[in-house]
């Protein structure tokens, strides 16, 4: 077979499209339907206390507005208790930082018509009419809260869960609002249930990037064990023994996919994943799963749950997960014995969310000085990396690097790039800094560099595909090339989105960075066809194959906004428009 060139050429125009605002508007008035969804135990009839969180857009109501808040049920006021959660933080303007709603906390009581799995509706209005049904104390969230005894876990699991869980608008969380960048609601209208696999294998490609987010969707029913009944035990994820599957936060994953899709079973799987996670962290921030592994140590998925349920517990083990991260040396040296993107990417993370649940001033000067030696590791370390280098990565030894190159040649990975510009983005929303906006185009540069274009990749294809190389040494030459490199194409793309995105905020998208995200993108969208395999379970596996199971949780997780930062991408993406002869 060989493929007709279309050179991807659609995308060069973007070059100098404009870009969205990286913060959404503010909303100082409005309104937001909200799902409940009674579990198992809910009886009808009874009075249930329901507790979630409603973010915000930045500077849209101040703490003293929130008595604009009102929670309404067919059109009538309903008693509520309203709380600022979380401010929205900024390391460096005054004027921002703490100063408007991140995330509001609601109490209310309820007493369902119908049982589980109907679900109900109530409206949340703020920025008009005073609440006049105060209730002036908050309860125990986890009053309502009960142990989960079917389903992803069982009783043994020692997993608990809300009685009833809220549903907020994916058009509404997609904004920015937890996870603070912004990325788009899924393009499907209906995105919640796993899709026909014999349905999506036929089809090779989807309009837009539509492709990645049915695969996202439908790969999550794998991660969970709700691919097909047929698939045997063996072939199912085994998250509950193995640490394996949780590398890259698999909890965090599934929230992202909620705040895409708006699925109420996403919200649960992560909610209940998250708890599972923080019954296993030890006295020092790590996964007991995998001991003293830094890379296992994650506190985003603990901040997106304790915004959404209130569940202060997770409030304490959000700054434990800082200490696990404590004793990894960010600054890098020649000396060093061990270092990589990927350790230092999560201890940056650990620290931005820390700082922005918290806004202490240690997480804060921990997040400006992690900044400040990457932007030194990136300019060359003080003259120890050589200066005839592709410029943009954070060079290091072979042997620093496990060995994965040549002990004393300098080379630096793509994909745990990816990881480290995925937490420098974060941290960009607490400061808005045009060095760390910099840092991230040459990132993407360097990332943009590590592709090449070849047939020898893990999906039995003669196509010629772009493939970002494992690793890269400083002069541009191989360091590490894998066939199944192929499989960090999403991620790649979606951190060289960022670069472009950011280039494009500072006068105009580089024409390079916008062609690099096309060629990954259309080896990704080659991949997704390639993992599927409708007549899968009939064998005992999955239709929808995730493998290895962490895969899911790096494709996903770090690639949300590749819609959002190719704001302007046209609405169809017509990869292989003459297709194969």
């Amino acid at each position: 077979m060989r493929l007709i060139a279309v050179a991807f050429s659609l995308f060069a125009g973007l070059a100098h499209g404009a870009v969205e605002p990286f913060f959404a508007p503010p909303v100082p008035v409005g309104t937001l339907t909200v799902r409940l969804h009674p579990t198992e135990v809910v009886l009808p009839g009874n009075a249930t206390r329901v507790t979630f969180g409603v973010p915000f857009p930045r500077g849209s109501l101040t703490a003293a507005q929130l008595s604009t808040l009102r929670v309404l049920r067919g059109g009538i006021e309903i008693p509520a208790h309203v709380e600022m959660l979380t401010p929205w933080r900024h390391r460096t303007n005054a004027a921002i930082d703490g100063q408007s709603v991140r995330v509001a906390l609601v109490q209310v009581e309820v007493a369902f018509a119908s049982a589980f799995p109907s679900s109900d509706t109530i409206v949340v209005e703020w920025g008009t009419t005073p609440r006049t049904l105060d209730v002036p104390s908050r309860q125990d969230p986890r009053s309502a809260w009960h142990l989960v005894t079917t389903g992803t876990f069982v009783a043994s699991d020692a997993v608990m869960e809300p009685d009833v869980y809220a549903v907020l608008p994916a058009a509404w969380l997609s904004q920015g609002l937890l996870k603070p960048s912004r990325t788009t609601a899924f393009a499907d209208p209906s995105p919640a249930a796993r899709d026909d696999p014999a349905v999506n294998d036929a089809i090779a490609t989807w309009p837009g990037f539509e492709e990645s987010e049915r695969a996202f969707k439908n790969n999550f029913f794998s991660v969970i064990n709700r691919d097909d009944p047929a698939v045997t035990v063996g072939n199912q994820c085994p998250y509950k023994t193995v640490a394996e599957p949780w590398l890259y936060d698999r909890a965090a994953t599934m929230f992202v996919l909620h705040f895409r899709s708006g699925g109420f079973d996403a919200l649960r799987e992560a909610t209940r994943a998250t708890q599972f996670y923080a019954n296993r962290l030890d006295a020092n921030g790590f996964f007991t799963l995998a001991p003293s592994d830094s890379k296992y140590a994650y506190n985003e998925s603990l901040a997106y749950a304790y915004w959404l349920t209130g569940d202060v517990a997770l409030a304490e083990r959000i700054g434990r997960v800082v200490v696990a991260h404590a004793g990894y040396p960010h600054v890098w040296t020649a000396q060093r014995n061990f270092w990589t993107e990927r350790h230092a990417a999560f201890k940056l993370l650990a620290n931005v969310v820390a700082y922005e649940v918290a806004g202490s001033t240690t997480h804060r000067d921990a997040v400006e000085s992690i900044l400040a030696a990457f932007r030194a590791h990136q300019d060359g370390a003080g003259g120890v990396i050589p200066a005839n280098r592709i410029d943009g990565g954070l060079y290091h030894t072979g042997t620093q690097h496990s060995g994965d190159w040549a002990a004393s040649s300098y080379g630096a990975s793509s994909w745990m790039t990816a990881l480290l510009t995925d937490a420098a983005v974060r941290a960009y929303a607490t400061g808005e800094d045009a060095a760390t906006a910099q840092f991230l185009v040459r990132a993407a540069r360097f990332l943009d560099a590590t592709t090449i274009t070849t047939t020898a990749n893990s999906y039995d294809s003669a196509l010629a595909l772009a493939l970002p190389r494992y690793a890269m040494l400083a002069d541009g030459s191989d360091a590490q090339v894998n066939t199944d490199d192929v499989e960090h194409a999403l991620d790649v793309a979606g951190q060289i989105a960022w670069g472009a995105y950011f280039s494009g905020l500072a006068g105009a998208r580089e024409p390079a960075l916008v062609q690099g995200v096309a060629d990954l993108y259309a080896t990704y969208d080659v991949g997704v066809n390639f993992w599927i395999r409708p007549a899968g379970p009939s064998a005992g596996n999955t239709a929808f194959r995730v493998s290895p199971w962490r895969k899911w949780g790096w494709e996903h997780r770090t690639s949300d906004a590749l819609r959002f930062a190719m704001t302007d991408a046209p609405a169809t993406l017509p990869l292989f428009a003459d297709g194969f002869e």
